[in-house]
Protein backbone atom coordinates (compact mmCIF):
# COMPACT_ATOMS: atom_id res chain seq x y z
CA UNK A 1 0.00 0.00 0.00
CA UNK A 2 2.79 2.42 0.86
CA UNK A 3 4.53 1.70 -2.42
CA UNK A 4 1.33 2.80 -4.18
CA UNK A 5 1.22 5.90 -1.98
CA UNK A 6 4.84 6.60 -2.93
CA UNK A 7 4.00 6.47 -6.63
CA UNK A 8 0.90 8.60 -6.12
CA UNK A 9 2.88 11.20 -4.17
CA UNK A 10 5.52 11.26 -6.90
CA UNK A 11 2.91 11.80 -9.62
CA UNK A 12 1.19 14.59 -7.68
CA UNK A 13 4.49 16.29 -6.91
CA UNK A 14 5.57 15.91 -10.54
CA UNK A 15 2.42 17.67 -11.70
CA UNK A 16 2.92 20.47 -9.17
CA UNK A 17 6.59 20.99 -10.06
CA UNK A 18 5.84 20.80 -13.78
CA UNK A 19 3.29 23.60 -13.41
CA UNK A 20 5.03 25.68 -10.73
CA UNK A 21 8.56 26.09 -12.07
CA UNK A 22 7.55 28.29 -15.04
CA UNK A 23 5.72 30.51 -12.56
CA UNK A 24 8.88 30.76 -10.43
CA UNK A 25 10.88 31.77 -13.48
CA UNK A 26 8.28 34.41 -14.29
CA UNK A 27 8.54 35.79 -10.74
CA UNK A 28 12.30 35.95 -11.18
CA UNK A 29 11.93 38.03 -14.33
CA UNK A 30 9.45 40.34 -12.55
CA UNK A 31 11.88 40.77 -9.66
CA UNK A 32 14.68 41.59 -12.09
CA UNK A 33 12.54 44.29 -13.73
CA UNK A 34 11.70 45.78 -10.35
CA UNK A 35 15.38 45.89 -9.47
CA UNK A 36 16.12 47.66 -12.74
CA UNK A 37 13.45 50.28 -12.14
CA UNK A 38 14.63 50.84 -8.57
CA UNK A 39 18.21 51.20 -9.70
CA UNK A 40 17.33 53.73 -12.36
CA UNK A 41 15.19 55.70 -9.91
CA UNK A 42 17.92 55.98 -7.28
CA UNK A 43 20.81 56.32 -9.80
CA UNK A 44 22.57 53.50 -7.96
CA UNK A 45 24.11 52.08 -11.12
CA UNK A 46 26.80 54.07 -12.82
CA UNK A 47 27.59 51.56 -15.57
CA UNK A 48 25.73 51.37 -18.83
CA UNK A 49 22.15 50.17 -18.80
CA UNK A 50 22.93 47.17 -20.99
CA UNK A 51 25.76 46.02 -18.75
CA UNK A 52 23.57 46.28 -15.68
CA UNK A 53 20.84 44.22 -17.30
CA UNK A 54 23.27 41.31 -17.54
CA UNK A 55 23.51 41.22 -13.75
CA UNK A 56 19.80 41.49 -13.03
CA UNK A 57 19.32 37.72 -13.00
CA UNK A 58 22.26 37.34 -10.63
CA UNK A 59 20.75 39.91 -8.28
CA UNK A 60 17.34 38.24 -8.50
CA UNK A 61 18.84 34.83 -7.64
CA UNK A 62 20.71 36.31 -4.68
CA UNK A 63 17.67 38.09 -3.29
CA UNK A 64 15.38 35.08 -3.74
CA UNK A 65 17.98 32.82 -2.14
CA UNK A 66 18.46 35.16 0.82
CA UNK A 67 14.72 35.46 1.40
CA UNK A 68 14.15 31.70 1.25
CA UNK A 69 17.18 30.98 3.44
CA UNK A 70 16.00 33.53 6.01
CA UNK A 71 12.52 31.98 6.07
CA UNK A 72 13.75 28.38 6.38
CA UNK A 73 16.45 29.38 8.87
CA UNK A 74 13.90 31.15 11.06
CA UNK A 75 11.73 28.01 11.03
CA UNK A 76 14.70 25.88 12.13
CA UNK A 77 15.72 28.31 14.86
CA UNK A 78 12.18 28.40 16.22
CA UNK A 79 12.06 24.61 16.33
CA UNK A 80 15.55 24.36 17.81
CA UNK A 81 14.69 26.81 20.59
CA UNK A 82 11.67 24.72 21.53
CA UNK A 83 13.76 21.56 21.62
CA UNK A 84 16.53 23.24 23.62
CA UNK A 85 13.97 24.63 26.06
CA UNK A 86 12.11 21.31 26.45
CA UNK A 87 8.88 22.88 25.21
CA UNK A 88 5.95 20.91 26.67
CA UNK A 89 3.71 21.32 23.63
CA UNK A 90 6.43 20.07 21.25
CA UNK A 91 7.21 17.12 23.49
CA UNK A 92 3.53 16.20 23.51
CA UNK A 93 3.37 16.27 19.71
CA UNK A 94 6.57 14.23 19.41
CA UNK A 95 5.33 11.61 21.86
CA UNK A 96 1.85 11.38 20.33
CA UNK A 97 3.15 10.85 16.80
CA UNK A 98 5.79 8.40 18.02
CA UNK A 99 3.20 6.33 19.89
CA UNK A 100 0.83 6.38 16.90
CA UNK A 101 3.58 5.23 14.52
CA UNK A 102 4.50 2.36 16.84
CA UNK A 103 0.86 1.25 17.13
CA UNK A 104 0.31 1.29 13.35
CA UNK A 105 3.22 -0.92 12.32
CA UNK A 106 2.62 -3.64 9.75
CA UNK A 107 4.89 -6.01 7.84
CA UNK A 108 4.41 -4.14 4.56
CA UNK A 109 5.00 -0.72 6.10
CA UNK A 110 8.10 -1.97 7.89
CA UNK A 111 9.52 -3.32 4.63
CA UNK A 112 8.83 -0.05 2.80
CA UNK A 113 10.28 2.23 5.44
CA UNK A 114 13.31 -0.03 5.99
CA UNK A 115 14.13 0.27 2.28
CA UNK A 116 13.72 4.03 2.45
CA UNK A 117 15.95 4.38 5.51
CA UNK A 118 18.66 2.26 3.87
CA UNK A 119 18.56 4.47 0.77
CA UNK A 120 18.83 7.61 2.92
CA UNK A 121 21.45 6.24 5.29
CA UNK A 122 25.15 7.16 5.30
CA UNK A 123 26.10 4.09 3.26
CA UNK A 124 23.25 4.43 0.77
CA UNK A 125 23.90 8.13 0.13
CA UNK A 126 27.67 7.60 0.04
CA UNK A 127 27.34 4.93 -2.65
CA UNK A 128 24.97 7.06 -4.72
CA UNK A 129 27.06 10.22 -4.43
CA UNK A 130 30.27 8.32 -5.20
CA UNK A 131 28.76 6.93 -8.41
CA UNK A 132 27.61 10.39 -9.47
CA UNK A 133 31.01 11.88 -8.56
CA UNK A 134 32.81 9.29 -10.69
CA UNK A 135 30.52 10.04 -13.64
CA UNK A 136 31.14 13.77 -13.25
CA UNK A 137 34.91 13.20 -13.08
CA UNK A 138 34.87 11.01 -16.20
CA UNK A 139 32.94 13.69 -18.07
CA UNK A 140 35.22 16.40 -16.64
CA UNK A 141 32.42 18.38 -15.02
CA UNK A 142 34.84 19.62 -12.37
CA UNK A 143 32.75 22.55 -11.16
CA UNK A 144 29.72 20.28 -10.65
CA UNK A 145 31.90 17.78 -8.81
CA UNK A 146 33.25 20.47 -6.47
CA UNK A 147 29.71 21.75 -5.86
CA UNK A 148 28.51 18.25 -4.99
CA UNK A 149 31.43 17.51 -2.66
CA UNK A 150 31.17 20.85 -0.83
CA UNK A 151 27.39 20.60 -0.48
CA UNK A 152 27.24 16.97 0.68
CA UNK A 153 30.41 17.06 2.78
CA UNK A 154 29.59 20.38 4.41
CA UNK A 155 26.07 19.20 5.18
CA UNK A 156 27.39 16.09 6.91
CA UNK A 157 29.80 18.11 9.07
CA UNK A 158 27.08 20.61 9.94
CA UNK A 159 24.77 17.81 11.05
CA UNK A 160 27.44 16.37 13.35
CA UNK A 161 28.02 19.76 14.97
CA UNK A 162 24.30 20.40 15.46
CA UNK A 163 23.80 16.96 17.02
CA UNK A 164 26.69 17.59 19.38
CA UNK A 165 25.35 21.00 20.35
CA UNK A 166 21.75 19.97 21.11
CA UNK A 167 22.66 16.49 22.46
CA UNK A 168 19.03 15.35 22.38
CA UNK A 169 18.24 11.78 23.41
CA UNK A 170 16.53 9.41 20.99
CA UNK A 171 13.24 7.64 21.68
CA UNK A 172 13.26 4.52 23.85
CA UNK A 173 15.54 1.89 22.29
CA UNK A 174 13.09 -0.92 23.06
CA UNK A 175 10.64 0.52 20.53
CA UNK A 176 13.19 0.93 17.72
CA UNK A 177 12.94 -1.39 14.72
CA UNK A 178 16.51 -0.57 13.71
CA UNK A 179 19.55 0.15 15.80
CA UNK A 180 20.54 3.81 16.00
CA UNK A 181 23.38 5.47 17.87
CA UNK A 182 24.28 9.03 18.70
CA UNK A 183 22.13 12.04 19.35
CA UNK A 184 18.71 12.62 17.84
CA UNK A 185 18.41 16.28 16.79
CA UNK A 186 18.44 16.96 13.89
CA UNK A 187 17.91 13.70 12.03
CA UNK A 188 21.00 12.80 9.99
CA UNK A 189 18.96 10.75 7.50
CA UNK A 190 16.49 13.58 6.94
CA UNK A 191 19.15 16.26 6.62
CA UNK A 192 21.49 14.12 4.56
CA UNK A 193 18.80 13.11 2.08
CA UNK A 194 17.53 16.70 1.78
CA UNK A 195 21.05 17.91 1.00
CA UNK A 196 22.14 15.04 -1.25
CA UNK A 197 18.97 14.63 -3.27
CA UNK A 198 18.51 18.39 -3.44
CA UNK A 199 22.00 18.80 -4.91
CA UNK A 200 21.39 15.95 -7.35
CA UNK A 201 18.08 17.54 -8.34
CA UNK A 202 19.90 20.78 -9.15
CA UNK A 203 22.52 18.98 -11.23
CA UNK A 204 19.82 16.96 -13.01
CA UNK A 205 17.95 20.18 -13.77
CA UNK A 206 21.11 21.59 -15.32
CA UNK A 207 22.04 18.44 -17.24
CA UNK A 208 18.70 17.18 -18.57
CA UNK A 209 17.26 18.97 -21.60
CA UNK A 210 13.69 17.66 -21.58
CA UNK A 211 11.33 19.68 -19.37
CA UNK A 212 9.13 16.68 -18.40
CA UNK A 213 12.27 14.69 -17.53
CA UNK A 214 13.72 17.55 -15.45
CA UNK A 215 10.58 17.87 -13.35
CA UNK A 216 10.13 14.09 -13.05
CA UNK A 217 13.63 13.67 -11.58
CA UNK A 218 13.08 16.54 -9.15
CA UNK A 219 9.72 15.12 -8.05
CA UNK A 220 11.25 11.66 -7.56
CA UNK A 221 14.10 12.99 -5.44
CA UNK A 222 11.86 15.01 -3.16
CA UNK A 223 9.41 12.12 -2.80
CA UNK A 224 12.39 10.09 -1.61
CA UNK A 225 13.35 12.82 0.88
CA UNK A 226 9.86 12.82 2.39
CA UNK A 227 9.75 9.01 2.56
CA UNK A 228 13.20 8.78 4.15
CA UNK A 229 12.30 11.41 6.76
CA UNK A 230 9.07 9.63 7.69
CA UNK A 231 10.87 6.29 7.86
CA UNK A 232 12.90 7.50 10.82
CA UNK A 233 9.75 8.25 12.80
CA UNK A 234 8.07 4.97 11.81
CA UNK A 235 11.14 2.94 12.78
CA UNK A 236 11.16 4.63 16.18
CA UNK A 237 14.66 6.13 15.98
CA UNK A 238 13.67 9.81 15.79
CA UNK A 239 11.00 12.21 16.95
CA UNK A 240 8.97 14.02 14.30
CA UNK A 241 10.62 17.32 15.28
CA UNK A 242 14.02 15.74 14.56
CA UNK A 243 13.15 14.96 10.96
CA UNK A 244 11.42 18.30 10.40
CA UNK A 245 14.52 20.05 11.68
CA UNK A 246 16.75 17.86 9.52
CA UNK A 247 14.85 18.66 6.33
CA UNK A 248 14.67 22.36 7.22
CA UNK A 249 18.32 22.93 8.08
CA UNK A 250 19.34 20.69 5.18
CA UNK A 251 17.33 22.94 2.88
CA UNK A 252 19.00 26.02 4.35
CA UNK A 253 22.46 24.59 3.67
CA UNK A 254 21.50 23.36 0.20
CA UNK A 255 20.06 26.75 -0.75
CA UNK A 256 23.18 28.51 0.51
CA UNK A 257 25.63 26.43 -1.51
CA UNK A 258 23.44 26.31 -4.62
CA UNK A 259 22.82 30.07 -4.70
CA UNK A 260 26.53 30.70 -4.09
CA UNK A 261 27.52 28.34 -6.91
CA UNK A 262 24.91 29.66 -9.33
CA UNK A 263 25.88 33.27 -8.59
CA UNK A 264 29.60 32.62 -9.14
CA UNK A 265 28.86 30.65 -12.30
CA UNK A 266 26.79 33.44 -13.82
CA UNK A 267 29.25 36.20 -12.86
CA UNK A 268 32.13 34.22 -14.35
CA UNK A 269 30.17 33.68 -17.56
CA UNK A 270 29.32 37.39 -17.82
CA UNK A 271 32.94 38.41 -17.32
CA UNK A 272 34.09 35.87 -19.91
CA UNK A 273 31.59 37.21 -22.44
CA UNK A 274 32.85 40.79 -21.93
CA UNK A 275 36.52 39.87 -22.29
CA UNK A 276 35.78 37.61 -25.25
Amino acid sequence: MLFVAFVATFLILWAVVYAALPAVRHLGRVLAKLLARSARATRFVSTTQERFKNYLQVAAILIAGLLFTAWAGDAFIDLAEKVHGNNAALQKIDTSIHDWAVSERTVGATTFFTIMTIIGGPVGLAVLLTIVAIILAIRRHWSWLIYLVVTAGGGALLNLELKRYFARARPVAAEMLRRANGYSFPSGHAMGSAVAFGALAYLAFRAIKSWPAKTAVMALFYTLVASIALSRVYLGVHWISDVLAGVTVGTVWLTTTTVAYETLRRIRRLRASRTG
